[in-house]
């Protein structure tokens, strides 16, 4: 019992939403050159955004991802509360774009509801665990 603490579960509840938004890294992947997924039907060469999309997020995300999982398990010794702010920013700037430019242009909001669930589930527990390990960051 002795695993199943405040940060254990935080740590359990950040890898789970990450491992979730591999499905969204692996559909990127999925749609990279298809016709259904051009930027505008005018121009053929807007292909390549899907490229730059998938690299922007394997590289930042992963590098997100890698950063918070890095400082979730920095010693007791090394916690402080700007390393619990960095991995907020960390998470807000990996999460804001599903989100940031929908209430000014609908085109900018997730293409359907099974897309919206799945950023849902990829965002809300690393968040939720995130605030859960705060007590650790703010001693």
């Amino acid at each position: 019992m002795e695993y199943i603490n405040r940060m254990n579960i935080g740590r359990a509840l950040v890898i789970f939403g990450f491992v979730v938004g591999l499905r969204s890294v692996m559909f990127t992947w999925g749609h990279i050159g298809s016709d259904l997924f051009l930027l505008t039907p005018e121009s053929p060469l807007a292909r390549s955004h899907s490229w730059h999309h998938f690299f922007r997020e394997v590289f930042g995300d992963f590098g997100a991802m890698i950063g918070v999982l890095m400082l979730l398990w920095v010693p007791v010794r090394l916690r402080a509360p700007v390393i619990w702010w960095t991995m907020l920013v960390l998470l807000l700037g990996f999460y804001a774009p599903f989100w940031a430019g929908t209430p000014f242009m609908a085109e900018l909001a997730a293409p359907s509801l099974n897309a919206e669930i799945q950023h849902l589930v990829m965002a809300v527990p690393p968040l939720v665990g995130l605030f859960v390990v705060s007590r650790e960051y703010f001693r």
